[in-house]
């Protein structure tokens, strides 16, 4: 037996190799997904196809018309001449160049859905349900009457459903096609992850420092960055391209001595401001400023073939001087603008739940301190800026531009004063607050609405408004069960902030990467 297992193996690898089709996951390549096709789409009890069925052949084509960037690698269990045998051994040979797998149709053969990638199984209505799906969801069955067989481990497995009979309303046999569609782009996010390097910049040895602002007895562990950069990588794919920030004084250096250059960040802070509303208690010299911070993280990014910018630096030069002070939030909204995700605190939790925003849903989010009103049932986010297309597309929110809240010299239109933006957020809009966990492998998040923060407290923005120019304020079922979660020493103190409610998606997604959600609104 097991020299024709071995046999078999061979006859796999060389029937690929023969046909070229040895995948290799490639930086913006379709995300490959193996899909298997276990059953005809029902189960026929009186023999023959039921009419009206959607065939295994019509649905794949449906599918690649639907999934752009899919590519769908089909194998069927009820043709002749594929095996359960042969797709599981296709499979290991085929697994480090595959994104995922797609099992459609109730199968007794569990080893399908545990080979530890991204998992979606699909059960097809009206077939006899013979699904593990506690199995499937928890990967254990305590009390199993049934011996013997493999233990199941390392499942990444989530489920979806099809009316392939096509007897259920057809807005619902149409919903159930579109979760699974939506199901499958998930899959797409997390190629995307593996395919992005994050250009860090900061002057702080211990990534993410001033996040962390708990017990002040406490420390980082002196392997922190290393365990921090190799879990990122191993876990979600996501490179972190850290540079020193002299290399930066560099990149302004250049901008400053190219006449093109200057004029360009010129142009760009003519149009920052001519883009708000209007520009109070700072100067334009300052927007210039922090336009050619711009330009010199622009250059660093491409240099490093980067697709996501994450800085804390506060000096254009490092002279320590007043008047080379700056802060770069103006800057990377404009990242923002072209679809580059970037923060002006260097967090990678937050920056890793932006960019999974942006990949889900295409949508720009906000950094911010997150606080906590138990009274009024309310949450805040407050920053020196914010993405001035939350939507992702065309539209644009209000926005003025002010001397920067923490700035020693702010209102005074001294240099040093810089530049923060007061970005207007719209009320009754849906919005998920949350934030990914790197180390701990987990995604915190809680829902709610937005409302206007002037209702709830006085001198609430303006010249002399509460702390940060920004604030985004979210109105919750109950504010108490998401102070419960709150532990700077375990999360730290900033959250992300997207339009929508990512539930779901999150929910689902956290399951296909093996992170456990914490619904902290619950």
């Amino acid at each position: 037996m097991r020299t024709k297992k071995c046999a078999m193996w061979v006859l796999v690898c060389v029937l690929v190799l023969a046909n070229g089709s040895l995948l290799q996951a490639k930086e913006g390549e379709d995300a490959k997904i193996y899909t298997v096709f276990v059953s005809p789409g029902c189960s026929c009890p009186a023999g023959g196809l039921a009419k009206g069925l959607t065939t295994n052949e019509e649905l794949l084509h449906k599918l690649r018309s639907e999934c752009s960037g899919v590519d769908f690698v089909a194998r069927d269990i009820t043709k002749r001449g594929t095996s359960y045998e042969g797709v599981l051994n296709e499979l290991e040979v085929l697994k480090e160049g595959l994104d995922g797998v797609l099992i459609i149709g109730t199968t007794r053969e569990y080893r399908l859905a545990f080979t530890g990638l991204p998992t979606i199984f699909v059960y097809n209505l009206f077939e006899w349900m013979n699904v593990p799906y506690k199995l499937y969801n928890t990967g254990k069955e305590e009390d199993s009457i049934l011996v013997g067989g493999p233990e199941y481990k390392n499942g990444r497995i989530i489920s979806a459903q099809l009316d392939r009979r096509n007897v259920c309303d057809p807005s619902l046999t149409s919903a159930m096609f579109e979760d699974l569609v939506r199901k499958i782009k998930l899959i797409q996010v997390i190629k995307r992850l593996k395919e992005t390097r994050i250009l860090v910049v900061t002057p702080h040895h211990y990534l993410a420092a001033v996040d962390y602002q708990g017990d002040s007895h406490k420390r980082f562990p002196t392997d922190y960055n290393e365990t921090y950069t190799r879990a990122l990588k191993e876990l979600l794919g996501i490179e972190l391209v850290r540079i020193e920030p002299k290399e930066f004084y560099e990149a302004v250096r250049k901008v400053e001595e190219s006449k093109p250059a200057c004029k360009k960040a010129e142009e760009l802070a003519q149009i920052w401001i001519d883009e708000a509303e209007a520009m109070i208690d700072t100067t334009k010299s300052e927007v210039i400023k922090t336009a050619k911070s711009f330009l010199a993280f622009d250059a660093l990014r491409k240099k490093y073939d980067c697709n996501a910018v994450s800085t804390q630096m506060r000096t254009l030069t490092g002279s320590g001087k007043l008047e080379d002070r700056f802060w770069p939030g103006v800057a990377l909204m404009e990242f923002q603008k072209r679809g580059i995700q970037a923060l002006c605190q260097e967090y990678e939790n937050v920056m890793v739940a932006h960019l999974l925003g942006y990949y889900l849903a295409g949508r720009p989010s906000m950094l911010g301190d997150l606080m906590i009103d138990t009274f009024n049932n309310a949450t805040i986010l407050t920053h020196c800026g914010a993405p001035i297309n939350p939507y992702g597309d065309h539209r644009r929110l209000p926005y003025i531009i002010f001397s920067h809240a923490q700035s020693s010299v702010r209102g005074t239109l001294k240099p040093g004063s810089s530049t923060g933006a007061q970005v207007k957020f719209p009320v009754n809009e849906p919005v998920t607050i949350w934030k990914v966990y790197v180390l701990n492998k987990k995604i915190g998040l809680y829902t709610g609405k937005t409302v206007d923060g002037n209702s709830l407290y006085k001198n609430f923005e303006g010249v002399n408004g509460i702390m940060c120019r920004t604030k985004l304020v979210t109105k919750v079922d109950d504010a108490k069960k998401i102070q419960k979660h709150f532990s700077p020493d375990e999360y730290g103190i900033h959250r992300a902030a997207t339009f929508g409610d990512l539930r779901q998606s999150i929910k689902d997604l956290a399951t296909l990467i093996g992170y456990e959600v914490v619904e902290e609104d619950k």
